[in-house]
């Protein structure tokens, strides 16, 4: 990866972002999916179990990201 701060991203409106920045800042929203389509009716987890599974999810996304070695 290059040595460009997110902050030339985010000061340049017309720089694209490098996509290993575009991956690590869509984790979260892609564990909420997975665990989206995990449950059929995802309304029905309690907080609590939605919040330990979610954790779970994120923990792996993180750690095959680091496998990666982007």
């Amino acid at each position: 990866m290059s040595n460009l701060t997110t902050d030339f991203f985010e000061n340049e409106s017309h720089a694209l972002r490098a996509p290993e920045i575009v991956l690590r800042d869509s984790l979260g929203l892609l564990a909420i999916e997975i665990l989206k389509s995990r449950h059929s009716d995802f309304s029905k987890l309690k907080s609590g179990d939605m919040l330990r599974e979610l954790l779970e999810i994120i923990n792996e996304l993180h750690d095959e990201y680091q496998h990666q070695a982007f």
